[in-house]
């Protein structure tokens, strides 16, 4: 390398550095075909600047002077705040392209669509027409699109589109902006989605997009509706973002619309057979499918997809012992129960870290353990280290678990223990942070049962409603039932405790999807034993033994050559 091109090099890369960003490698980006790809990385590592190229693999590294300031990432740099003043009015073209996709210039004028030219990744300027959409805090974004449907966006929406002239009657929610001006185009008003679809499970080659956190800020509009009918695409993506949005609103508040053989979204509808078979669509909305009586239609096309796909498997801890006999899996009611200071508690704080590990949303109501308690525990756990003591984590190592624990969970104030207060907490949670999994740790602190002299009834009613929490919002419950008292047996050990020994009814061993007992094993080990799974996914009865350590409440692999058979249960 000259000493002109080192000093080229050296120029580029700590601007690069500077700004956060990706540039054109100098060495071989003039000779190349793709010249505009930015291919030149630049990481500060202290006070140098590390730069490889991914194309021509050129790298190195520069010091960084002394007054040389690292820059904001570039998530945290604030947006420029959009003004909508600075949009052109829809041209001959944009009123052309719309009306090639059955959309009216009135339509379009009376939803503010605008225009611009853009540039978007990969290709120059560009004629295209935007969506401006107004952000709760009074904000604007504006989501634009080209013929060749290529995507950006000014400003961040985190709205829905058109949410703010929302009076009342159904809510129809879409996933794209053109699918949205269908629905106005034949007289029906709808709001459309402002970030797509989120990647299913099962295709992970589709990229991520946030969770769907813009319904909480739309609470007011969505809990006034006459129905929520969801018309997302008929794909993949579009029918994991309709299973998103029954979830967090309610199963039993939505509805959700068939399109024709050969027809992704609302769009196609229109294009290809117009506003009449449009509005038949909507017209042809089916209950997603809760409780009572449906049609056998309704399930055919998911019972087909089990058939190939096979039953969600839940997830698992890595604990091979555990694993083997137990998974969560959502929707699902999980009974924890075992004798006084067993370790109940401590599992679940344990398990609920695992889950959220793998990015489940975790809402907890911890009665018996103080808040500010809990926290420390569930960092403890993330971190791996105890909170107390002469071997506990660093402050350092506190914030980053608390911060995580604050990503991760959301808590309900136990000053309020009655069922109806709870769960509609647990609905609120859902909706606006997306939990998949609610623990509620301890049973006897649920007031209904007190206020109803705890018959089986009412346990029964109780526990039915936990269920049906579970099932319209699609979460794992965990539900912790302390056992009757219990007598040691001849040889001086307490028994394994099962389903039948809770306190109050049978209806726990009866309406639980997964029943498990925590006991303490011998050598400071923990026994968890499955009295209960109702279907083979669930897990199946058997036990595991489970290494423990007190310090960080972390539950491990245990080889020890436990029979299967274990213990039997009371």
């Amino acid at each position: 390398m000259t000493d002109a091109t080192l000093e080229t090099f050296k120029s580029v890369v700590l601007d690069a550095a500077l700004h956060g960003a990706r540039v054109h490698c100098p060495a071989c980006s003039e000779g190349r075909k793709k010249s505009h790809i930015r291919t030149l990385s630049v990481d500060v590592v202290e006070n140098r600047a590390v730069y490889k190229c991914h194309h021509c693999d050129e790298s190195g590294a520069f010091t960084l002077g002394t007054d040389w300031v690292a820059p904001i990432p570039r998530k945290e740099r604030p947006k420029p705040p959009v003004d909508l003043r600075s949009c052109d009015p829809l041209g001959e073209s944009h009123y052309q392209y719309l009306l090639e996709r059955g959309i009216s210039a009135e339509t379009a004028d009376r939803c503010g669509v605008v225009a611009s030219v853009r540039s978007f990744a990969g290709t120059g300027p560009r004629s295209c027409i935007g969506f401006p959409y107004k952000n709760p805090d009074g904000s604007h974004a504006i989501k634009w699109r080209d013929r060749e449907k290529h995507f950006s966006q000014s400003g961040s929406a985190q709205s829905l589109w058109g949410i703010e002239s929302f009076t009342g009657g159904d809510l129809v929610i879409c996933e794209g902006e053109l699918d949205r001006l269908s629905f106005e185009e034949v007289g029906i008003s709808a709001v459309s989605v402002p970030n797509g679809a989120p990647s299913p499970r099962k295709h992970p080659e589709l990229a991520d997009t946030p969770q769907p956190a813009y319904l909480w800020e739309s609470k007011a509009s969505i809990d006034n509706a006459d129905r929520v009918i969801i018309a997302t695409d008929n794909d993949a993506p579009g029918n994991a973002l309709a299973d998103e949005l029954a979830r967090r609103i309610g199963k039993a508040r939505c509805w959700r619309v068939p399109f024709p053989s050969g027809c992704k979204d609302a769009n196609d509808v229109l294009v290809q057979h117009g506003a009449l078979a449009l509005v038949e669509c909507l017209d042809d909305a089916t209950p997603w499918p809760v409780a009572g009586l449906r049609d056998a239609r309704e399930y055919r096309d998911e019972a087909i997809a089990l058939f190939h796909e096979g039953f969600d498997k839940g997830l698992k801890t890595g604990l091979h012992d555990l694993d083997s006999i137990f998974t969560v899996t959502a929707p699902s009611i999980n009974i924890v129960t075992g004798i006084p200071g067993s370790g109940k508690s401590t599992f679940l704080t344990w398990l609920s870290v695992q889950l959220a590990a793998r990015d489940w949303g975790i809402a907890v109501l911890s009665a018996e353990t103080s808040s500010q308690i809990h926290l420390l525990q569930l960092a403890s756990s993330y971190i791996g280290k105890p909170f107390r003591g002469g071997m506990k984590m660093s402050e350092e190592e506190l914030r980053q678990g608390l911060d995580w624990v604050e990503r991760k969970f959301v808590f309900l104030d136990e000053a309020d223990t009655d069922i109806d207060s709870i769960i509609d907490r647990v609905h609120a949670a859902v909706l606006r942070n997306g939990v998949k999994a609610f623990v509620l740790d301890p049973w006897n602190f649920v007031s209904s049962t007190a206020s109803d002299d705890g018959s089986v009834g009412a346990i029964n009613r109780t526990l039915v409603k936990l269920k049906t929490l579970a099932s319209d919002h699609g979460i794992a419950v965990f539900l912790v039932a302390h056992p009757v008292k219990q007598h040691q047996s001849e040889s001086g050990k307490m028994p394994v405790v099962g389903g039948y020994s809770i306190s109050g009814a049978a209806s726990f061993f009866n309406i639980a999807d997964v029943g498990l007992t925590v006991s303490r094993a011998e050598g400071g080990n923990a026994l968890i034993s499955n009295w209960k799974s109702r279907f083979p996914w669930n897990g199946r009865v058997g036990h595991a033994v489970l290494g423990f350590d007190q310090d960080s409440a972390r539950f491990s692999e245990v080889r020890s050559g436990w029979e299967d058979d274990g213990p039997s249960f009371d």
